[in-house]
This record gives C-alpha cells, structure tokens and sequence, in this order.
C-alpha cells in the first residue's frame, strides 16, 4: 500500500527557518541542504533545526502540544460531559466529531513527519560529504538523527498503529520514512516499522557509543552553554538511546531484551561511582519557587528544551485551569494517604480561594476550596525563572525501573521497586507475580501525568478501563484516525 504524506515534500529550511541567517543564504531546498551538510557548522545547525521543529510537537505541556490531547485520550483530566468540546470526544475516544479534532489529528501527524523529513535530508547529505566532516562531530550528529528518527516514528506507530499484542501481521499501518520522495510512500506491517526503529536505534547507538560526551563526564557537567556539547539531557544522548530502545523492545513485546537494556541505563556510573541519573527523592528541595525541580530534571534521559516556553501565559492552558480533575480522582489513583505521596505534592494543587468570615472586627480569613486538582508539573517554565530546566520530558528513568519490575525476575522486580518507593516517599509492598503487572501500570499512571506517557501505557496493556473513564476502550479505540487527507490513494 502506498500513500503520499504531504509534508514530506517541506523544505529542510521550513524547520530551521527561525534559527539562525545561514539557512537563507541559498532559498531553493535541494541547493540549500547540499550546501548545509557540507561542513561541521552545518550538520551541527541543521541537527538544531530538527530539534527546533520537534519542539512544537513535544512541548508545551509535553507530548504533542497544546493543552496535549494525548493527556486527554488517557483521561488525565476532566472533562464535562454537558459541554461535549473536543477534550471530552478525545476522552471517550471518539475521534472524529469536530473539524478542530482533526486539525489536530493532523497537525501531530504532519508535524512528526516534518521533523523526519528534515532528519532524512540531514542524514542523506552529510554521508556524501563525511571525507569533509571532523570524525567525532559526524558520530556524534549522525547518531542523534537516527535517534530522534526512530523517536518520532516509535511515537507515530504509538499512537496510529495497533494495540501491540493485536497487530494483524499482514495489514499495514504507517509507513517508516527513511528517504524524502516525491512519489507516494509504502505503508508497512508493524513488525517491518517496529524492524526499521530497531536499525535507526542500533544506528544511533553504535555511532555514540565511542563518542558520547557524557560517557566520560557528568550530565551535570554539560549543563552550560560554555561546555562543547551542552545540554546533553535534552538531546538524543547514549543513555537516551539505551532506554528508547528499551521501550522499542517492551512495545513489540521482547521483554528479555527490554530488560537487558533497562538495566543498562538504571546500572550506569559515573567515574566516581555515582549514578549517571538518578531518581528525584523528597530529600531534594522543592520548596523555593526558583530552585525547584518539579518535572525531577535529576530523572530525565531526554526532553525538549523550551526556554521562551511561560506557564503564566494567557493562553497556556495551566494558567487559564483547563488542565484539572476531582478529588474522587486524585483519591482513586493515588489511594487514600495521596498527600504523602511525592507525585502528588509536586504534581498535583488543589485550588481555592481566601474568604473572610464573621463580621469585619471579629471574623477570620479561612482558605475555601473548589475540589478542583490542578496539574503543577510545569509551575517552574516560567521566562523569568532561569534556574529552571525549561526541559519537555520525553523519557525519564522511571520508565527503567517500571520495565524491571515488570520484565525481571520477582526478586529484581521488587529490588527496583522498593527503590522507587523510597524515592516517592511511599510505602513499599512486595510485588507478586499475581499483581504485579496491574500494580506497575498503576505506578506508571501516578508517575506520568501530564507527559503524554499514559495512553501508550494503557493502549500496550490493552487496559479496558482506564482511571477516570466514563466509557471503557476497545483495541479500535486504541487506534488514533489518520488524518483526511490521508484516507484516499493519491496518483
């Protein structure tokens, strides 16, 4: 089967175009890419670019965007049902009942593909000009590409292929694009695009895995603009690449080897024996609003970094309280002692308002609230708060420890969870081989509000009832429409 996707045929400077004057020396796109990946600046800035594009998808509010309609489909938030906008049909699962539903149906898919696109003209250019590139730089460039490809496209499949353990091995779903063209694309089965994100992951590691910054050097050390390679957290690192493939193998079901690589990332040791990253712990202060840390930047292995991204934005949907839920929910997730629980005191507010009382010589102020659970991850991306990561998670260490326990055998399943627990500041239970596949989705539910992560933990569990449901969700509601315009053959 063969489709065109229409924002393949985008020029690489539409992704780079805000970034820097060098991307309008030569306007036409073919002259413009030859010219680029010519040199180390080049590859280095077209690479940026990529970054720049995926951006918009990934952040704000993490994953795709917005108030993030993937926050929604998994019922993060509430919706009223009286009201019947789009937050409510993508809540159910009802995915077509407004134009603006499919605007943003489409946006997330063509805006993927954009981010591919640019990373295929980078990729296809720069192996012409390697005799011209410093060795380390191409690596280093080259494996971050093949990364961020395989991350985009294991996104696309997430969401527009099949639940994993109910792909029909002969139908075709989305196609992996590793080669712009002009011509319609091939549409491929989920085991041949679930093959192509294993090559571009196992691409990406073996061009890092010599020349990776912080194989030698702390993340800490590369968070400033004065180290070569800085930000090494929000980039397609080496220990990035380790846990994507990690959560490659776990949606295609090969726990042995999502397993193996888990551990690798949550076993990693810096020269003096501290962990490469580490869980955030109650012990770490969160308190000062300019110091805190409430997306646990300590935790993250890849994110998009959005500095000119402000939670106090009028139309950032946190500031405007769209983003909440009902303490029924918050109860039913979290379970009764909710306000012990890390998760919940760095994530979740409750809202509510000073109110005087009695008379004005005798009364008193009390605090009335209105049972409305704001989501406070992002609290601290604010433009005038500079210590702030400003960093859009897009995979964190957590999800290592969530793949032992539930891949691993019991007594190293429990070992990791007992180290969760302590850092959440929960009470620690041994997991048993009755329960702990429901407990470590219910951990993964607390753990990944408002990430984008939720859904797809659902969908790869083919869970029927998901928290805060009003409906329950069959594997077809699992499967996010393509967009209109790309239902029909184009010749």
């Amino acid at each position: 089967m063969k489709k065109k996707i229409y924002i393949l045929g985008l020029s690489v400077l539409l992704a780079c175009s805000a970034c820097e004057d060098w991307l309008t020396i030569q306007p036409e796109t073919t002259v413009a890419a030859e010219t680029l990946f010519k040199t180390d600046v080049g590859i280095t800035q077209g690479l940026n670019g990529a970054y720049y594009t995926a951006m918009s998808i990934y952040a704000p509010i993490s994953y795709f965007g917005g108030s993030s309609f993937v926050e929604y489909m998994a019922n993060t938030y509430y919706c009223d049902p009286e009201m019947k906008g789009d937050d409510y049909y993508f809540s159910i699962h009802t995915y077509e009942q407004s134009d603006s539903q499919n605007n943003v149906n489409e946006w997330c898919f063509t805006g993927l593909y954009k981010v591919i696109a640019n990373l295929n003209s980078m990729l296809s250019e720069m192996a012409k000009n390697v005799e011209k590139l410093t060795p380390n730089i191409y690596k280093i460039c080259r494996g971050e590409a093949y990364a961020l490809r395989a991350c985009c496209h294991l996104d696309i499949l997430r969401l527009y292929g099949p639940v994993p353990s109910a792909a029909d091995a002969s139908k075709t779903y989305v196609p992996y694009v590793r080669v712009n063209d002009v011509e319609d694309y091939t549409y491929h089965t989920f085991n041949q695009f679930m093959d192509y994100v294993q090559m571009d992951l196992d691409s990406a590691e073996m061009f890092l895995q010599t020349v990776e910054p912080v194989l030698t050097q702390t993340f800490e050390a590369t968070n400033s603009t004065s180290n070569i390679w800085p930000y090494r957290k929000s980039r397609c690192n080496y220990y990035a690449v380790l846990a994507l493939q990690a959560r490659a193998a776990l949606w295609r079901g090969d726990k042995e080897k999502a397993l193996r690589y888990a551990k690798l990332v949550k076993e990693a040791k810096n020269e003096d024996g501290t962990s490469k990253v580490r869980l955030t712990t109650p012990n770490d202060n969160m308190s000062d609003y300019t110091v805190t840390d409430k997306t646990h930047y300590s935790e993250h292995l890849f994110g998009i970094k959005n500095e000119t991204y402000d939670v106090n934005s009028f139309s950032d949907p946190f500031s405007r309280k769209v983003c909440y839920n009902k303490e029924d929910f918050i109860i039913n997730l979290y379970g009764e002692d909710y306000k012990n629980d890390l998760r919940y005191k760095n994530w979740w507010n409750i809202s509510g308002k000073w109110e005087w009382v009695g008379d004005w010589q005798t009364g008193h102020s009390v605090w009335v609230t209105d049972g409305k659970y704001y989501i406070t991850k992002y609290n601290d991306f604010t433009t005038n708060n500079t210590s702030a990561p400003h960093n859009f998670p897009i995979i964190r260490l957590p999800e290592m420890y969530f793949i032992i326990m539930e891949c691993g055998t019991l007594t190293e399943a429990n070992a990791a969870y007992e180290e969760y627990c302590n850092a959440r500041g929960i009470t620690y239970k041994p997991l048993t081989e009755d329960d702990r596949q429901e407990r470590v989705i219910l951990e993964s539910i607390r753990e990944y509000v408002a990430e984008g992560q939720n859904f797809f933990t659902y969908k790869r569990n083919n869970v029927k009832n998901m928290y805060g449901a009003i409906t329950t969700s069959s594997e077809d509601q699992y499967i996010m429409p393509l967009p209109e315009a790309e239902y029909a053959d184009v010749k």
